[in-house]
């Protein structure tokens, strides 16, 4: 809806009609307010009218207005007919404003109604009338410069009188009002002394059972200088809307007319009528019906479709099929009909009638040098970039007070000044469309967010606004920007993208930057091989702790955690149907997101999902990870290993060589390369209650304290058991030494590095010393 066209107070000359100022000179006026509220327990007629102590009824209010005056309705139901019987000024109207934010303000009863009679320079805004019998529910006579806005005006189903008469109107305004009425009288009516009158934004509509009342027409126009805008008109047997033979240079713009009984539009012998940029549907007995004596009638840049058919289940089926254009009588000679776009109800059934003859758009063109331009077309695409802007009555915005685009995929096909306007009475705006991904480090806690994927609309994106939930925002011409948060938390996060023209597009997603714990990869102990992250499924397939196989453990709150894998910067989620697939695609932590470390005795842990099944990775490294086992096998065990431990050499103090899985891992370890490779690599597994393993990377299998401790230490193990673990001592020189659990000896690099490491010193000298690489 357009905002209200009134600057104040003061009514002000709008598009198609102008308010006419009555009255005498301007004066300085003190502005006066009174307040009307039956509900209040002291109100009272008799009273003040003041805020603490208003009137009960808006007729007292309206008893003792003078120029300037506004009197404040609140809401409630008012059994009164209110008559305003004083007039404002130009410069001060005289105003009543129904304050609706609780509830409407509605005037009800089979007398019930607005009535201006007699006055001028008059604002009536947000009213309801119901139930109105045979009189109109706003009922405007020998008045001037009216502004109606907002409200609406419902008559009952007998009712004999219109929802809305104007009788000697010169110079008013209504606007976004509804009316419901379908009394032979009609929905609207404006006489043939009522001119300068602008109907803007309303609907007017025949509920069904109304519907089939004889003559009843939606807008009813007699007078001259008319117009009306951007308005539905829905049902009535009689037209949407009729101009009648004085109603002289009427404008028809910008409307959207539906199903009905009658002709969409009816000018029955008017001149100078200007119908413009309408949308017509679905009108029993056709789409526009130009006869009598009609003149100088401009019929462009109209929709019509399905005009004339009997597919409604109120129309005469016995009644001649109607067409979407009909001229008769003496109006052929001065009707002007071009750039509209129609579309008959069956192919093979004439679209258009000249002076009684039915033709198609070919023959049509032929007979009466018409419609050059008009096309036969149900597509929507058809209508753009296509009308006459030159066209009497076309309107600077559509009906919803949108301006004229150009869309630069459409050829520029109309005419007049501007040719990319569009047929029908929207304008069709193409906003772009915001897109973007996030993707988080909770090492420092930021989100990055990447809206490049954003598509424009008819111009390109130019800027760019991120909302990212915290009370902070930044606007910037680039679609990329990282932004740091004080507090973990999920945040609702917005990204607005603009175009030149003033359109914009925007989108919200939910981010969670929560408490990094640790940094982690999952040794699979079905296979020996990390978990990555591969577009998008978690694999067991990683030969190593690769970039692809560190995940984040975040805090989730109730002992629960959420991993983010660090090479998607997304949360693993598992698909909340069977089998749980895990995949690492979540920018926010919920249910699927959530589960809980089990730590075995084995040293392993488990991941259980919040469907209180179990993570398994099949041996295979093809099958992506699931949640799908209710209990702990060894398919469902994984090595936790912290990333800053993995990869590391061990250098011996007592000759500065590696510790090497010599011949990989076939023979003991022993410290005795002077280099790193491959088989000098090991990874240091956490096994929980302080204790490590030493996985090589040699060929994938665990160091062992062999026989108990009493041999050398080999790499020979493909899972852990007590020979397998060790504890891990950090030295005050920055060195680290290894004992064996099995036995509770120090791992030493025997005769000063010329033998293979064995576990069999009870306290750490300098051969038992090592630096991790």
């Amino acid at each position: 809806m357009r905002k209200n066209l009134l600057a104040g107070l003061t009514v002000t000359a709008v598009t198609g009609g102008t308010l006419l100022a009555t009255g005498g000179p301007a004066q300085a006026v003190e502005p006066t307010v009174f307040y009307v509220n039956k509900a209040a327990a002291d109100c009272s007629d008799q009273g003040p009218g003041s805020e603490a102590a208003p009137f009960c009824t808006i007729g007292a209010a309206a008893a003792v207005v003078t120029a300037g005056t506004t009197v404040y309705v609140d809401g409630g139901l008012y059994a009164e007919r209110v008559t305003v019987t004083r007039s404002g000024t130009p410069e001060a109207s005289i105003a009543f404003i129904a304050r609706t934010s609780e509830r409407p303000v509605t005037l009800v009863g089979p007398t019930a109604g607005l009535v201006v009679d007699g006055q001028h320079d008059i604002h009536l805004e947000g009213f309801n009338v119901s139930g109105a019998a045979d009189v109109p529910a706003l009922d405007l006579r020998n008045a001037s410069n009216i502004l109606v806005a907002g409200g609406r005006f419902t008559m009952t189903a007998v009712a004999t009188a219109p929802a809305i008469r104007l009788v000697d109107v010169t110079g008013a305004l209504l606007e976004e009002v509804r009316a419901t009425g379908a009394t032979p009288a009609g929905g609207l009516t404006m006489d043939a002394a009522t001119s300068g009158v602008t109907v803007d934004d309303v609907i007017v509509a025949a509920t069904p059972i109304q519907a089939a009342n004889e003559g009843s027409v939606g807008i009813r126009i007699d007078g001259p200088r008319n117009t009306i805008l951007g308005s539905d008109v829905t049902g009535f047997s009689g037209p949407a809307i009729e101009v009648g033979p004085g109603a002289s240079d009427t404008v028809v713009a910008n409307n959207r007319i539906l199903g009905g009984i009658g002709y969409g539009i009816h000018n029955r012998g008017a001149t100078g009528t200007a119908i413009a940029n309408n949308d017509i549907q679905d009108r029993c007995l056709g789409g526009v019906r130009i006869d009598g004596a009609s003149s100088r009638v401009s019929i462009q840049n109209n929709v019509l479709r399905n005009n004339g058919a009997f597919s409604q289940v109120y129309c005469d089926r016995q009644a001649p099929a109607g067409v979407e254009v009909g001229v008769y009588d003496e109006a052929p000679a001065g009707t002007v009909i071009d750039y509209n776009n129609v579309w008959h109800w069956n192919a093979s059934a004439p679209s258009y009638s000249w002076n009684g003859t039915l033709m198609g758009l070919t023959r049509f063109r032929t007979v009466s040098g018409q419609a050059a331009h008009d096309r036969e077309t149900t597509r929507n695409q058809d209508n753009v970039d296509s009308a006459n802007s030159a066209a009497p009555g076309y309107q600077e915005v559509d009906s919803a007070g949108l301006p004229r685009r150009d869309d630069p995929a459409v050829p520029n096909t109309g005419a007049g000044p501007i040719t990319y306007a569009d047929r029908g009475a929207t304008e069709p705006a193409k906003h772009p469309v915001s897109s973007f991904e996030a993707t988080l480090d909770l090492g420092t806690s930021t989100v990055s967010l990447d809206a490049s994927a954003s598509q424009p609309g008819f111009v390109p994106i130019d800027r760019y606004e991120f909302t990212f939930g915290d009370g902070t925002s930044v606007a910037q011409a680039s679609p990329r920007i990282t932004h740091k948060y004080a507090t973990p938390g999920t945040y609702e996060v917005t990204v607005s993208a603009s175009g030149a023209d003033g359109l914009s597009g925007s989108s919200t997603e939910r981010v969670s930057v929560l408490r990094r714990t640790a940094t982690v990869g999952l040794l699979a102990l079905s296979n020996l091989r990390y978990v990555g992250t591969t577009a998008p499924n978690l694999l067991p397939n990683q030969v190593g702790l690769t970039a692809t196989a560190q995940y984040d453990l975040a805090d989730a709150g109730n002992g629960q955690v959420a991993l983010l894998s660090r090479a998607s910067g997304l949360y693993v989620t598992r698909t909340s149907s069977d089998p749980g697939t895990l995949n690492a695609t979540s920018q926010v932590v919920g249910t699927l997101e959530e589960f809980t470390i089990v730590r075995n005795s084995d040293g392993t842990v488990s991941l259980k999902g919040s469907n209180g099944l179990y993570v398994a990775a099949e041996p295979g490294g093809a099958v992506a990870l699931s949640a799908s086992r209710s209990a702990i096998g060894p398919w469902e065990k994984f090595h936790q290993v912290p990333v800053a431990d993995a990869n590391r050499s061990l250098k011996a103090s007592v000759n500065g060589l590696y510790v090497v899985a010599e011949s990989a891992g076939v023979k003991p370890l022993i410290a005795n390369r002077p280099t790193v490779g491959a088989w000098e690599l090991f990874d240091v597994v956490d096994l929980g209650a302080g204790q490590v393993g030493l996985f090589a990377r040699a060929n994938n299998r665990f160091v062992t304290a062999e026989s108990a401790g009493t041999k050398p230490l080999i790499a020979n193990r493909p899972t852990v058991g007590p020979w397998e673990r060790f504890t891990m001592t950090r030295n005050s020189d920055g060195t680290v030494s290894f004992k064996a659990v099995v036995n509770g000896r120090y791992v030493s690099a025997d005769g000063a590095g010329a033998k293979p490491l064995i576990a069999n010193r009870t306290a750490i000298g300098i051969w038992e010393k090592f630096t991790l690489g």
